[in-house]
């Protein structure tokens, strides 16, 4: 900026003092008043300018701080102390400075205080930052993250005053440039017209005015040193018009920092158009709000980039009306930026990795609670002589709670000594020194005794910087199975032994056939079945198949062929003539252990065979018996019926015409005739149903036994009316089995029971259903089912002797006389086949005078 522009000349004071010497004593005071406000003001402007670079300084000295590449420098910088120390001091002088600047200002006094105590807090947080610098574990990592949380927040409240600060020195500078401005444009005017009315006083005043120009002048000097030595650009445009319509700016003035930063000379510029020498202004439409910055007379703010020789810088400008122009300051923010760019970038990166830390750290998790080992790491704690003397716990999973270790987070930072006391007397101890001091992993197994019982595990002991990750296995199973095949080695002994002999016992023999070397390897039993001794002779194949019965030989050979070309396994039976010419029936079956090997086991089935034979001529002797008591059931059926019909009819017709004419003896034999009569038919009929039940599964249906009771119950309505009977029953199942033969065993137990009911009370027929498995059943019988229906009919009868128990299920047995109960002895027998017939059991259980108890079991068999 040239100055002579905006203060006057002194050959301009000089012709004022000429002509103004007859009013100089009456002007003098006020000129030299103007004077010396308009040197003040710019003294106060060159002060405000110091006040602003100071904070500018401290701006630029704390905000390193936030750059990580800053803080990772100074902390990675050995010795710490002595760069810290330099760039305490930094701040230092810094606060210093501003002390003595702002020493007339009582608000920046006071802002001070906290400043110097925030200073102080931020050079601690980054002591205590170099502490925790180096992060090996995550607690270490969380606690470095928390120190830089706390710089951040320091730093920013840092910011908030020293924004305050500016704020205010910006405030002020406007003001003192508003004051410089009003007394730099008053007092050429007030020279003047002290010029017009001061010609008496020309000496005096000539002197005392051109004694204040120097002034103003040294001033102006010092005014542009200090635009000179600051790092900040500084320009001064003043508009241009045309046809009253502004334009642009002209470049009035400009600092040597333009050289500095943007490669430009600053006369070189001078008086050109702001959009010639600095487009962007224009490209970047900064160029409107300079002029609405000049119009409006109001401060703005803009940050931009701009590239200079493929180096890009950001400048933070800031654009203050001043004079008949605009001055604009730009500061060079490049490293703020960067700054703010790097720690964005860091950040991010920082979140990724903490993001990747999370997801490794779930996955190892994960990874520890699916595994069945325990995982524990030691941290080696040492004596002052290097050695080992404890370890501490660092990390353990989930796992170790099934060997008593307790909840992880209970033992976790705890010594091992702690956990385990006895720990320096056992070899544990030494396997972990041993693994951390020679770098080798280890590994051993030792028991675990708990309870009474013992448990193996097998230790990996491996070093992870100055400790041990030690992986527990549980080898207790395996250590089991090792034994198991021992013991069934031991087994496999005896069992070839009791094989041999089980062998000779059952008359069976075995053989391997190697198809591909034709070999053939017999067992001893095989040799004494074709009564030679255990490798009398040297048996092949071929010998072997010499043994076969002519007869038989071409079946055998047969079988076989087909046997090797389609790999079937084949069973035959085929004679042998033995050594001592003895025919024997061999029944063998082979199987196909590989394609080229065959296995045979050879069973003498000579007395099978002739048993055989014997059955079938038993069978056919049955299937004549059978016949013969087929022909019987047609006599008895019919032919025995039929006299006896006859006896009845006539009986009753003697009884019935001739009955007057008889005696009372007579009338009596009649009666006995015609009851003897109908106990034969009836005891006809019952045998004829007893020889009837089939002990076969045809007319097998499913049965609801429920129903069958229900239409029991209505056919017997007569017995159980006349009686004031009682039937209660529970739920009873649906089984397989043949309806009518059911029904008939209902109608005989619920019949037995009305019949041999106490006279003295009201008959109560009870019927019980339960579901039972065989091992429940107290009865010593034979169980073939896993699981039975268990019904009890259970009456409140006269019952019987418990010592009759088997005999009352025997056919024409019976306990009373009968001219006591009527019956013939034969509905309980029919009873016990037809639940024999359906693969049951029927029991009875009772005492006299007490009631009976009828139990049926019925095996469960799937609809």
């Amino acid at each position: 900026m040239e100055f002579k522009r905006v203060y006057t000349s002194t050959k301009t004071y000089i012709i004022l003092l000429i002509s103004a010497i007859a009013l100089l004593l009456f002007t003098t005071s006020m000129a030299y008043r103007q004077v010396m406000l308009t040197q003040k003001s710019a003294e106060m402007v060159v002060h405000t300018l110091h006040v602003y670079n100071a904070i500018g300084d401290l701006t630029n000295h704390y905000s390193k701080v936030e750059s990580e590449e800053f803080r990772e420098n100074l902390l990675k910088n050995k010795p710490f102390n002595k760069a810290f120390e330099t760039y305490k001091l930094q701040g230092v002088k810094i606060l210093d400075t501003l002390k003595i600047l702002t020493n007339d200002n009582e608000l920046h006094k006071a802002r001070l205080k906290p400043l110097q105590g925030l200073m102080i807090t931020l050079y601690d947080q980054l002591i205590s930052l170099n502490l925790v610098n180096d992060i090996n574990t995550p607690e270490e990592l969380q606690a470095c993250q928390l120190q830089r949380a706390k710089i951040k927040t320091t730093t920013n409240n840092i910011r908030s005053i020293t924004n305050r600060m500016l704020a205010d020195e910006e405030r002020l500078m406007n003001t003192r440039k508003a004051d410089y401005s009003f007394h730099k444009s008053l007092t050429p005017t007030m020279l003047l017209v002290m010029a017009f009315f001061a010609l008496t006083v020309f000496v005096i005043s000539f002197f005392g005015i051109y004694s204040n120009k120097l002034k103003i002048k040294k001033s102006e000097a010092f005014l542009k040193s200090v635009l000179t030595t600051t790092d900040n650009i500084v320009n001064y445009y003043e508009p241009i018009y045309h046809n009253n319509e502004l334009i642009d700016f002209k470049i009035v003035y400009a600092n040597d920092c333009v050289r500095d930063y943007l490669n430009l000379e600053p006369n070189d510029i001078m008086d050109k158009p702001v959009s010639n020498v600095h487009p962007f202004h224009k490209r970047d439409g900064e160029l409107e709000e300079l002029f609405q910055s000049y119009r409006e007379h109001s401060k703005i703010f803009f940050d931009r980039q701009i590239s200079v020789e493929d180096k890009k810088m950001w400048f933070h400008s800031v654009v203050i009306p001043l004079g008949n122009g605009i001055l604009v300051t730009s500061r060079n923010s490049t490293a703020e930026e960067e700054a703010k760019e790097a720690e964005l970038l860091f950040k991010k990166q920082l979140e990724n990795q903490n993001l990747e830390l999370l997801d490794s750290r779930a996955l190892l998790t994960n990874i520890f609670k699916s595994i069945l080992h325990i995982v524990i790491h030691f941290k080696s704690i040492r004596a002052e002589d290097g050695s080992i003397i404890d370890f501490e716990i660092l990390f353990i999973n989930e796992e170790a709670i099934t060997i008593n270790l307790g909840m992880p987070e209970n033992i976790k930072n705890k010594k091992i000594s702690e956990i385990y006391p006895d720990i320096f007397k056992s070899e544990v101890f030494t396997h972990l020194v041993n693994a951390v001091e020679s770098d080798k992993p280890g590994r051993y197994e030792m028991p675990y005794h708990n309870n009474g019982t013992v448990k193996w595990y097998r230790y990996t002991a491996i070093k992870l910087g100055d400790g041990v990750t030690v992986t527990t296995r549980d080898i207790t199973e395996e250590k089991e199975k090792a034994n198991e095949v021992i013991k069934l080695n031991e087994e496999l002994i005896i069992q070839n032994s009791i094989l041999t002999d089980a062998e000779r016992i059952a008359k069976t023999g075995s053989f391997l056939w190697y198809l591909d070397t034709g070999v053939c390897d017999f067992s001893d039993n095989l040799y004494r079945m074709l009564d030679y001794d255990p490798k009398e002779i040297k048996l092949t194949y071929e010998m072997y198949r010499g043994f076969i019965h002519k007869q038989d030989l071409d079946e055998y050979d047969k079988n076989t062929k087909i046997a090797i070309n389609e790999l079937n396994d084949i069973e035959h039976v085929f004679r042998i003539i033995s050594k001592y010419g003895l025919v024997k029936h061999f029944k063998t079956r082979v199987q196909f252990l590989t394609t080229d090997v065959i296995i045979g086991v050879v069973q003498d089935v000579t007395q099978t065979i002739e048993a055989e034979k014997k059955l079938l001529k038993s069978n056919l002797e049955l299937k004549k018996s059978n016949a013969e008591l087929e022909s019987f059931n047609r006599i008895a059926s019919h032919d025995l019926q039929e006299p006896l019909r006859k006896i009845e009819l006539f009986a009753l017709r003697i009884k019935d015409t001739e009955n007057n004419h008889l005696s009372t003896k007579s009338q009596e034999y009649f009666s006995k005739v015609i009851s003897g009569v109908n106990r034969m038919q009836s005891l006809i009929q019952n045998l004829l149903a007893y020889s009837r039940l089939e002990n076969s599964r045809r007319g097998f249906e499913e049965i609801d036994l429920n129903q069958v009771l229900d239409k029991i119950k209505e056919d017997l309505t007569t017995s159980i009316n006349d009686c004031h009977a009682e039937i209660v029953s529970d739920k009873l199942p649906q089984i397989n089995g043949v309806l009518f033969q059911m029904e008939q065993l209902f109608t005989n137990l619920i019949s037995n029971a009305l019949k041999y009911r106490n006279i003295n009370q009201i008959p109560i027929i009870q019927i019980r259903c339960e579901k039972i498995s065989a091992s429940q059943i107290s009865e010593h019988i034979e169980k073939s089912i896993k699981q039975y229906y268990k019904i009890s009919f259970v009456d409140n009868g006269i019952g019987f002797d418990f010592q009759h128990t088997n005999k009352i299920f025997e056919v024409f047995q019976r306990l009373h006389q009968k001219t006591e109960y009527t019956g013939n002895g034969i509905g309980l027998a029919i009873c016990k086949k037809i639940v024999e017939n359906h693969n049951g059991y029927i029991f009875a259980k009772g005492s006299v005078g007490l009631g009976a108890e009828f139990i049926v079991y019925l095996p469960i068999i799937p609809l």
